[in-house]
Order: structure tokens, then C-alpha cells, then sequence
């Protein structure tokens, strides 16, 4: 295919640095460069010129290759809805991998051709997940943080738990900071021992923490919390006169709202502990 072409697109097609695959108009391969040529031979020597990639996969060219899923440029999944620019997680024997890739058709001396260029993308694409990640994990307690709590999707059945601590501020002033920043990771690491991997545990201030769990049962609350209480007076040490506060409902449609009734039943709990 290539001597059918301009001299000029020649080098072009030669010598373009990602993964370049040319169609005829019956779909069928005529041309890789060698860059995906040198890709392929990683993971067969089947020549693939003739083959349609309807052809590749039912003939299983390429063993232990399976795409798991496809993603458009605003990477939200759609497997359905075909693209000229997606983003596509395939599993090579037993790795993941991540290719960006363009398609679109042109005609050349007459002759329609199907164009695909691809690059693999895959550290990039696992450093932008990382810094997700990082980006709503709090570094001290190594819970999720608040921003965590914009992309949850809340439903009728997420029970939020509201804990506040009620004497960081007494540990800080006669321990000193380090002690507070023990508390905070001794108390996150016990929310995290207590509930269930399902439950998502956030730390949503200095002394507050949120845990969102989809329950029909607001009855687990006090037999948690009363769980939590025994484990700090068992194993906090010096720290086991540490106390919490507490408040729990169920998402009603509105997180403001629902949070500020939240907030209401925790400092009435911690208000009823005030010896008048």
C-alpha cells in the first residue's frame, strides 16, 4: 500500500513513531508500520497483512489478548457506543495495558483506507489513576478524605456516620502535636478494623470523621460505636480516657442537608455527656 501513495506520505507512514495500522476498504489489513510490527512479533510471528481484526480475534492471532474495556476521551466506560477516540484496556497475558486510539477513514489515489494510529499509554495512564487515588486519600490517617465524598454516589440506603473527637484539643495542648497526630492514626486505623472493606471511612476534618455504609439497619450504629469505645479503653494507652461524639441518619436527597441534621444529633450527643 505504501507505493500506491504520494512520495511525500511515505516517510510518513514509514517512519510515524506510535502503532500505525492501514485497512483496505474491505477492512482488511495492508499495512503496519514498524513499530507495530515490532509489537506484534512480541506476541506472535503470524503475519497479520490480509486479516481483518474481525479475523484476529475469532482466529485468536494474538493469544491471551482480551479487551476488557473502552473508554472515551472523558474516560467514563461506554462498551456500547463506537468512537473514533477512545481510550482501550486490554489484558496481555495477564497484564494490563492502555492504548490510545484515533481512527478514521480517507481516500487515497480513489481507494478508501481505514487509518488507526495508536500509542500505549499505560504508565500514564497508571500515574493518573495514582494521583486520583492520592488525591482523595488524607496523608496522615490515610483515609479517604472530604473531597472523596463529591464523587460518592449517594443513595436512600447510605447510612453516614458522623464521629467527632472530644478531647483532641485537651491531647494536643498536654501531649503535644505528635501525640495529636498518633490519636488521629490510631483512631482512623480502629474506624477502618471496625467497619466493613465496603464501607467507606473519610476523614472530614481535623477530628471529624464520616463513615458512609449501605445499610437498611441504623441499629448497627450504637453496637459499633459501643465496640469503638471498649477498644480505646483497651488499647490506647495513655490515650484510652480519649472519648467521641457521634450523629447518624440516612442520605435524604440533599447532602448539605443531610449533614447538618447529622451534625445536629452529634452535639447532641455530645451535649448530653455535659454535667450541668
Amino acid at each position: 500500500m505504501v507505493e500506491t501513495v504520494d512520495g511525500y506520505l511515505t516517510p510518513f507512514l514509514v517512519n510515524f513513531p506510535g502503532l500505525l495500522c492501514v485497512r483496505d476498504k474491505n477492512k482488511r489489513i495492508v499495512f503496519l508500520n514498524e513499530s507495530l510490527e515490532q509489537w506484534v512479533h512480541q506476541y506472535t510471528n503470524d503475519c497479520l497483512l490480509g486479516m481483518t481484526y474481525e479475523e484476529l480475534m475469532t482466529r485468536n492471532v494474538i493469544p491471551n489478548c482480551s479487551i476488557k474495556n473502552v473508554y472515551h476521551h472523558n474516560l467514563m466506560v461506554d462498551q456500547n457506543v463506537r468512537s473514533s477516540s477512545n481510550v482501550i484496556e486490554c489484558c496481555l497475558d495477564e497484564t494490563i495495558k492502555y492504548f490510545d486510539v484515533v481512527e478514521f477513514e480517507t481516500r487515497v489515489n480513489n481507494d478508501t483506507y481505514h487509518y488507526m494510529i495508536a500509542k500505549d499509554i499505560t504508565d500514564l495512564y497508571c500515574e493518573k489513576e495514582l494521583y486520583l487515588k492520592t488525591s482523595l486519600v488524607d496523608e496522615l490517617s490515610g483515609l479517604y478524605n472530604k473531597r472523596f465524598l463529591k464523587s460518592y454516589h449517594f443513595t436512600n440506603n447510605s447510612l453516614i456516620i458522623m464521629i467527632d473527637l472530644d478531647n483532641f484539643k485537651l491531647v494536643n495542648d498536654h501531649y503535644g502535636h505528635v501525640k495529636g497526630d498518633e490519636l488521629i492514626q490510631r483512631f482512623s486505623a480502629l474506624l477502618r478494623s471496625v467497619f466493613r472493606s465496603d464501607d467507606c471511612v473519610v476523614r472530614y476534618g481535623g477530628d471529624e470523621f464520616i463513615i458512609i455504609t449501605e445499610s437498611n439497619f441504623i441499629s448497627i450504629v450504637n453496637r459499633r460505636m459501643s465496640h469503638i469505645k471498649q477498644c480505646i479503653v483497651k488499647e490506647f494507652d495513655e490515650l484510652s480516657f480519649v472519648t467521641f461524639s457521634y450523629g447518624a441518619d440516612f442520605y435524604k436527597d440533599d447532602f448539605i442537608q443531610t449533614m447538618n441534621n447529622i451534625d445536629k444529633k452529634m452535639y447532641e450527643n455530645k451535649n448530653s455527656k455535659i454535667k450541668v
